[in-house]
C-alpha cells in the first residue's frame, strides 16, 4: 500500500455511507416541518433505562445534575444529524443502564464493599500524548489489570475467571467498534480500539455524567464548560465502585488505568485514591492540538449534519490550555508532596519498556523480566503506523501555530516539553 493511501485525515459528513447521509437528509426534513423531531427526553431516557434493566435504584443522587445538563447541552447546542441523535440516545440508555446494574450488584452483593482498591496505577496527560500506548504496554505485566473495553461498558454482572476471555459481551463490543469502523474507518489510524483492549476510565466516570468522553460526540459547550467546574468526587466514587464490582469476582493485584481527563481533576483522583500513583505524559502542544482537533472532527463528522473544523479546533485547544493549567496548579498546592512522574512523549517513543521501568523505579515497583519481554513482544508486533499514518495541519482547524505556540509557552517551559517541528 503506497503511503499516499496510508495516510488519514479528519473526515466530514460525505465520506458517511449513502444510506447513513439518506436517513440524516430526512431527519433534517423532518425538523424543518417539526423543529422538536428527534429531540432527547432526559425523563423519557430514564424510564426506558429502567425498563430494560428491569431495575429502578440509580444509588445517591448527584448524577442528574450532570445528565440533565448534557441532554440538554446536546439538544440545544449539538446540531446533531438524525443519527447523531439516535447514537448519543443510546449512549446515554446504556450508561443510565451500566449504572442501574453496578448499583444493584453492589446491594445484591454487599461484600463489595470490602474490596480495596490499593495504589493504582493512573496515567494521565493531554489527548494524543502516548497514553493509549502506554496503558497497553503497563496491561501486559501480570500484576497490572486493566479495564477491558467490553468491561467497561457492561461492568455488572462482573465476568468470573472461568468466563472472562469468552463473556458474550465481548461480542457485543465488538460488533460496536466495527460499525464505528464503518462509519469512520480514520479512527482506527488515529485511536487504536478493541474490544479486549485497554480503555480509557471514561464510560465509569461516565456513570456520574461526569466525563470528558461525552464531548467527542460533538461540541457541547454548557456541558463543557460544567465538566471543568463540578465537583468530581461522586463521579470518582462511582468509579471505585465499578472497580470493587470487577474485581470482586476476579482477584486483581493493581489497577492500571487511564484517561486524558483525569488531569482535569487531581484533586479528586487523589480525594479517593490518596495512594495513586500518577503518570503525567507530555508532548509538544502543537501535535497534540492538531492530532485532537482532527480525531474530534472525524467522531463528530458521523454525529453531526456539518462539521464546523473551527470550532473543534478552538474548542479542544482551550480544553488543553485549561487542563493544563489547572495539573500544574494542583501540583504547585502539593509542594513537595507531589509524587507525579512526568514521561516525555519522545522518550516513550524512543524506549517504550525503559520508559516503564523509568515509572516502576520512580514508584518504588519492579518490572520483572516476564513483563519486560511481553512488552518487547508487543512492540514488535505492533508499529505505530500499523493502522495508517495520522496527517493533520492546524489551519486546518483555522489555528495559527505562532499563537498556540505563545498559549503554551508556560507549560512548554515548565515540563521542558521538546519541540516536534511545525505541524
Amino acid at each position: 500500500m503506497s503511503e499516499a493511501k496510508r495516510d488519514v485525515r479528519a473526515t466530514d459528513k460525505r465520506s458517511l455511507p449513502v444510506v447513513v447521509r439518506a436517513l440524516n437528509g430526512y431527519g433534517r426534513t423532518i425538523r424543518r416541518i417539526r423543529p422538536s423531531h428527534g429531540r432527547l427526553n432526559a425523563d423519557a431516557l430514564v424510564s426506558k433505562a429502567q425498563e430494560s434493566a428491569k431495575l429502578d435504584d440509580f444509588g445517591p443522587d448527584g448524577w442528574q445534575e450532570g445528565f440533565q445538563i448534557l441532554v440538554d447541552s446536546v439538544n440545544d447546542e449539538g446540531n446533531l444529524s438524525q443519527l447523531g441523535r439516535m447514537i448519543m440516545g443510546g449512549l446515554l440508555d446504556t450508561t443510565l443502564q451500566m449504572r442501574l446494574r453496578v448499583v444493584d450488584w453492589a446491594n445484591q452483593h454487599p461484600e463489595v464493599a470490602q474490596e480495596r482498591v490499593t495504589a493504582p496505577i493512573v496515567v494521565s496527560g493531554l489527548p494524543r500524548t502516548g497514553t493509549t500506548l502506554l496503558s497497553n504496554l503497563l496491561d501486559l505485566d501480570p500484576q497490572n489489570r486493566s479495564l477491558m473495553a467490553w468491561e467497561a461498558a457492561a461492568v455488572a454482572p462482573p465476568p468470573t475467571l472461568s468466563s472472562h476471555k469468552e463473556d458474550p459481551r465481548i461480542a457485543e463490543s465488538v460488533k460496536d467498534s466495527g460499525q464505528l469502523s464503518k462509519l469512520a474507518p480514520s479512527v482506527q489510524a488515529m485511536h487504536p480500539m478493541a474490544a479486549t483492549l485497554p480503555t480509557e476510565c471514561v464510560t465509569l466516570l461516565g456513570g456520574e455524567f461526569k466525563s470528558i468522553h461525552f464531548e467527542t460526540q460533538g461540541t457541547f459547550d454548557t456541558y463543557g464548560t460544567f465538566f471543568e467546574t463540578c465537583d468530581m468526587v461522586p463521579a470518582y466514587e462511582f468509579h471505585r465502585l465499578c472497580l470493587q464490582v470487577l474485581q470482586s469476582t476476579i482477584p486483581t493485584q493493581r489497577w492500571a488505568l487511564k484517561t486524558p481527563g483525569h488531569m482535569w481533576h487531581m484533586d479528586a483522583v487523589y480525594a479517593v485514591y490518596p495512594d495513586a500513583r500518577v503518570v503525567w505524559t507530555h508532548r509538544d502542544p502543537l501535535k497534540v492540538v492538531g492530532s485532537v482537533a482532527s480525531l474530534n472532527s472525524t467522531l463528530h463528522a458521523t454525529n453531526t449534519d456539518q462539521v464546523d473544523f473551527a470550532r473543534v479546533g478552538r474548542t479542544w485547544r482551550d480544553k488543553c490550555l485549561h487542563g493544563v493549567k489547572v495539573g500544574t496548579e494542583f501540583r504547585d498546592r502539593q509542594g513537595p508532596n507531589d509524587t507525579v512522574f512526568d514521561l516525555q512523549y519522545a522518550e516513550l517513543m524512543d524506549d517504550p519498556v525503559g520508559s516503564v521501568e523509568r515509572i516502576y523505579r520512580h514508584f518504588n515497583m519492579e518490572l520483572d523480566d516476564l513483563g519486560r519481554r511481553r512488552m518487547a513482544a508487543w512492540m514488535d508486533e505492533n508499529p505505530q503506523d500499523r493502522f495508517g499514518r495520522h496527517r493533520y495541519t492546524l489551519d486546518q482547524f483555522g489555528l495559527d501555530a505562532d499563537e498556540v505556540r505563545d498559549q503554551f509557552a508556560p507549560y512548554v517551559d515548565r515540563y521542558q516539553v521538546p519541540s516536534e517541528g511545525e505541524v
